[in-house]
């Protein structure tokens, strides 16, 4: 199995929950082809180990290349996956682990403790082992950034990496984004001139209310798509290749469970469209379904499984749809459709052309 990373020009970043699998999962084969994933592996609600999430990733990916990195947040680790990321003997662990699944380009483990001797070795040993290629995820700029060039620089080709710049949330911080991201790219470029970078971010908030509609009665909203607009400021696809988070937050709570607003999202390609039906029970999914037909017709014609769902709330038929869960499955589902289209269509998405939504 070759990977060539500048064959692929999105790099939709997704996390081991049920409604991001599942909403993956239902991609076209054909859609699949043409992106590769960035899944972190985090644990499973409700399971032991991490057998579970690795079991959900492989039924949504198959046998197709994918990038695998661990997560860092404490709140979605356990025993098991703490384990793998333990950096003993250049993160011997996570080298086991990830070189057992056979599709799978690991992301170099850089955690706070980890000294630059481990993550150089490390990489090498990645490097020549599995597919032959590993990926570097930049989060914390100012702590990763050297690391990263450095263990780059040590290795056999530069062209066996993909180094991954991931902004975050941006809604609020654009113009500091954006001058993060640049300086970041400058500064592996200076040191790897020929890098193959990708960057990722994500405009999704983690409550719409503030982007209701004052005149809706609470009830429908639109939210602008940042993440392109970011991408051009930063130069283009002549700079980087395009990638998000799949339209979700950067930062993801636990379910408290409880009760929930009935929404329904529409990704355009610029913005996402919202109905939601507040003091309703999961009946309020069939009207913001209908609302949403009217409102973008275009929905009729739309080929992927998230709108089929949104085709058949209308019609009343929302067995197996009923929660929160499941409708940001089809928002995932349709955002990765429409924002692979568009990269396709063209690498840089003519974000000029975007109306913007504060």
């Amino acid at each position: 199995m070759d990977v060539s990373f500048e064959d692929y020009k999105y790099y939709p970043a997704l996390r081991t929950r049920p409604a991001e699998m599942y909403g993956y999962r239902q991609l076209s084969d054909e859609s699949k082809r043409n992106m590769l994933p960035i899944i972190t592996l985090g644990a499973w609600r409700n399971q032991e180990g991490i057998s579970e999430s690795i079991s959900q990733l492989q039924k949504a990916v198959g046998e197709r290349p994918f990038i695998l990195d661990l997560t860092a947040e404490s709140s979605h680790q356990n025993a098991a996956l703490r384990k793998v990321l333990d950096s003993e003997e250049n993160f011997k662990a996570w080298q086991s682990y990830v070189t057992d699944i056979p599709n799978a380009v690991p992301v170099i483990q850089i955690t706070p403790s980890a000294k630059n001797q481990q993550i150089i070795r490390q990489t090498r040993q990645l490097e020549n082992s599995g597919l032959g290629k590993v990926a570097f995820r930049i989060t914390d700029f100012l702590s990763e950034t050297d690391k990263v060039t450095t263990a780059l620089s040590a290795m056999d080709s530069p062209e066996n990496a993909l180094v991954i710049i991931d902004v975050g949330y941006i809604r609020e911080t654009m113009a500091a984004s954006i001058a993060a991201c640049v300086t970041a790219i400058n500064q592996v470029r200076e040191d790897v001139e020929d890098a193959i970078i990708a960057v990722i971010s994500t405009s999704f908030p983690a409550s719409v209310t503030s982007h209701l509609d004052a005149n809706s009665g609470g009830k429908r909203g639109i939210i602008g798509i940042l993440e392109r607009v970011l991408h051009q400021e930063i130069g283009g696809s002549e700079v980087a290749i395009y990638g998000d988070h799949s339209s979700i937050h950067a930062k993801v709570y636990a379910n408290a469970g409880g009760r929930y607003t009935p929404r329904i999202d529409y990704p355009l390609y610029d913005a996402w469209a919202f109905e939601r039906r507040p003091e309703t029970n999961s009946t309020g999914y069939i009207d913001a379904a209908t609302t949403l037909i009217e409102s973008y017709p275009e929905i009729l014609e739309d080929g992927s499984w998230g709108a089929e769902m949104i085709r058949k709330a209308a019609e009343g038929l929302i067995d197996g749809m009923k929660t929160p869960s499941s409708w940001i499955a089809a928002r995932v589902n349709m955002h990765i459709s429409r924002q692979l289209a568009l990269s396709l269509e063209s690498p840089d998405g003519d974000e000029e052309d975007f109306d913007i939504y504060e």
